[in-house]
């Protein structure tokens, strides 16, 4: 796949959206929408979107979901506890907006 694949996430007290855009030269295009966890299977849904796209390879396609899954037990462990400037400075390869 031509392009940089970078996770997004939403960071809220109650909720983690998560995303994947195709980052480009010139533009960000959104390669999903966001998925919304706890309320929804986010992780699930993600590796479901990115396994019907057989231009990514596998090893992007793991590292991708072994981020998501780092960020959602983060966030269920410290979201209460840890600055969010610390966590976006952890994490200087996924893009972090704060929503709170």
């Amino acid at each position: 796949m031509s392009g940089q694949l970078k996770l997004k996430i939403l960071w809220a007290k109650n909720f983690l959206g998560l995303a994947i855009d195709q980052v480009n030269v010139k533009q960000n295009l959104p390669l999903t929408v966001y998925y919304f966890w706890p309320k929804t299977e986010a992780w699930e849904q993600l590796k479901l979107e990115l396994e019907c796209k057989p231009s990514i390879e596998d090893e992007e396609r793991v590292s991708l979901l072994n981020a998501a899954a780092e960020i959602m037990n983060f966030w269920r462990e410290s979201r209460s506890t840890v600055a969010f400037q610390s966590i976006k400075d952890q994490y200087n390869n996924i893009t972090f907006v704060n929503v709170n």
